[in-house]
């Protein structure tokens, strides 16, 4: 409806439906009965207005906490930050942001089987997820290209939307850069130790390219006295695998750590390379650098030597059988079939086992030692499936059996040594001689076997024991008499067993010469004597306690009955107080309390 005036001009009257337009900026988004307070418009979108109202104080808009009536400056040109650090400190506000919060699962020490959950600020970075993404992947040896794969970005999408996931040459690049942080730690820690490194070597061959590569380990005491073991190297060396080409790869390994001048030992396998290869390095490094000037600069594995012995061993006398009980293995363990259907047998026959057959890899003989162990526990089972499998046929035979029962249990002394050796979480040096004087005492006592294949086995262990441990080797002797619980008096007791008097006489100032020289090295190069009146016993544990305790109560026998001490035998006093030390302080014990049968002073 419209009307008109006087000049004819319409307008719209009160009746009139045409909307009238308003500013976007000023509708209100909210309305309220008091009239000091004003609206909420669509400029101010930040999320902090929920707890805020815009209210007129005088000529003056504040902004009231709705929790605790707080009046802040609210103004257009105030901002919001101040109102965001009231809202994080405001006493009446109880309810909070669950959004800012996850629940998490702690434990309280490393033991611990459950997680304590509570609820705990969090707050997402990517750099972190990036860098548990590449250790992950070197972990686990896992390919790079996985995280260009559809399901895992997936996957990781689903646990944090947030994270996004980098690319293959990304991630390629975290993971060099982890490399160098380890690098780093590595060389400071080799940095920080301030005794001699020993390094140990060997080659890899990878079998998917059949390429060659060397493994180079450091071995040294920390400051804080605890056995530290890091790969410092693992580098590909190209054929031919000369004795000149081993050389140079491993100089380079060794000089771009630096550690010509703090060598103290290498330790290879037995073969003519590595012999050739030692005697270049020893030329090249610094003369007055190496422990009593190279005398030691190359040490033999005894682990390898131990391989040698039995390989020779076994190969003369069970050969045969053993490759029966090999192929036997190999045939039951082919087809998940064959493994149900072996297994089914066993339950019936020989409940008693549940161990599964176990293929050895040639090159270790512990491996085939396990290997046999578990098969003759068999040997019932293969007899029945060799009447009802027309396809397995060359079963091992009777005699076979009996020879590889009898061996193993020669050979679990071997065993024991073996695994003493290979320890890495005590030290071992200290055990070398004992280890192998018990392991010549017992193939020699092989030689009085009723069994011919027994005597031809432990003669042939002998020669080969002999070629490499006829003379013991000096700084393992030294070890031995710096364990409080034997000093020189466990040299004197094997010595006293191996050797005629003139030769027991020259092999014990063997080892009390290299002691001397030792001391005076270091003597020289500390410019002081340093001593420590602190003790510590390292348990030999062993399965085969028999014979070991044996060993110990004749040991402990000889202390009393052997009441000479070679002191006299120094006119220096210097060295006639340290011998003197090593020659006393012993006590017999129980040989049930756990320290040997001995027990310093």
């Amino acid at each position: 409806m419209t009307s008109k005036n006087e000049n004819n001009a319409s307008v719209p009257t009160s009746a009139s439906n045409t909307p009238i337009a308003l500013d976007d900026d000023d509708i209100p988004l909210e309305t309220n009965s008091d009239p000091s307070l004003l609206p909420i418009t669509s400029r101010h979108t930040s999320a902090v207005w929920s707890d805020f109202k815009r209210k007129r104080v005088g000529d003056v808009i504040k902004a009231e906490c709705n929790h605790c009536s707080k009046l802040l400056a609210g103004g257009s040109k105030a901002g919001t930050t101040h109102l965001k650090d009231h809202i994080k400190i405001c006493p009446k506000r109880v309810c909070q942001d669950l959004r800012q919060t996850r629940m998490f699962g702690t434990k309280k020490n490393l033991n611990d089987k459950n997680d304590t959950m509570t609820l705990a600020p969090y707050e997402f970075h990517q750099e972190d997820g990036r860098r548990d993404l590449a250790e992950m992947i070197i972990l686990h040896e896992y390919p790079i290209s996985m995280v260009e794969h559809i399901g895992f970005r997936k996957y990781s999408k689903t646990l944090q939307p947030g994270f996004k996931v980098s690319s293959r040459n990304t991630t390629r690049k975290d993971i060099m850069k982890r490399y160098e942080l380890e690098k780093d730690n590595v060389a400071t820690l080799l940095r920080k130790a301030k005794g001699k490194i020993a390094l140990t070597t060997d080659m890899w061959t990878a079998d998917n390219q059949r390429k060659g590569y060397m493994a180079v380990t450091s071995h040294f005491i920390d400051n804080t006295w605890k056995l530290q073991s890091r790969i410092i190297r693992f580098l590909y060396v190209p054929a031919p695998h000369t004795a000149e080409v081993l050389a140079d790869a491993l100089k380079e390994s060794i000089q771009s750590w630096n550690l010509d001048l703090r060598l103290s030992s290498i330790t290879v396998d037995n073969c003519s390379t590595n012999d050739a290869m030692m005697e270049i390095l020893k030329g090249v490094f610094p003369y007055g650098s190496l422990l009593l000037r190279g005398d030691f600069f190359h040490m033999r594995c005894c682990a390898h030597i131990l391989n040698l012995i039995v390989q020779d061993g076994l190969s003369a006398v069970v050969s045969n059988g053993v490759q029966r009980i090999r192929d036997s293995v190999v045939f039951w363990t082919a087809s998940d079939k064959r493994v149900q259907r072996f297994e089914q047998v066993a339950k019936q026959i020989a409940r008693e086992c549940s161990r599964k057959l176990a293929l050895d890899c040639k090159t270790r003989w512990n491996s085939t030692y396990e290997m046999l162990s578990i098969a003759t526990s068999y040997k019932e089972v293969f007899v029945v499936l060799s009447a009802r499998n027309n396809l397995y046929k060359n079963p091992p035979t009777p005699e076979d059996w009996e020879k590889v029962e009898k061996i193993c249990e020669h050979l679990e002394v071997f065993s024991i040594t073996t695994l003493n050796f290979s320890g890495t979480n005590y030290p071992t040096a200290n055990l070398y001689f004992p280890k192998i004087c018990a392991l010549r005492i017992a193939i020699s006592g092989w030689l009085l076997s009723p069994h011919d294949y027994v005597r031809k086995m432990a003669d042939i262990m002998l020669q080969k024991y002999n070629k490499y441990w006829a003379s013991v080797n000096g700084l393992m002797g030294v070890a031995t008499i710096l364990d409080p619980r034997y000093k020189m008096a466990l040299i004197r007791f094997y010595f006293a067993k191996f050797f005629e008097e003139h030769d027991f006489e020259i092999e014990v100032g063997r080892i009390s010469d290299l002691l001397r020289r030792l001391v005076d090295e270091y003597g020289s190069k500390m410019g002081k004597t340093q001593g420590s009146s602190s003790q510590q016993a390292f348990d030999l544990d062993s399965s085969s306690k028999s014979n070991e305790e044996t060993f110990m109560q004749e040991f402990a026998e000889f202390l009393q009955q052997d009441k000479d001490s070679n002191c006299g035998d120094f006119k220096d006093d210097k060295y006639a107080k340290l011998v003197g030390e090593l020659e006393e302080g012993f006590e017999t014990c129980d040989i049930d309390s756990g320290t040997s049968g001995l027990c310093t002073e």
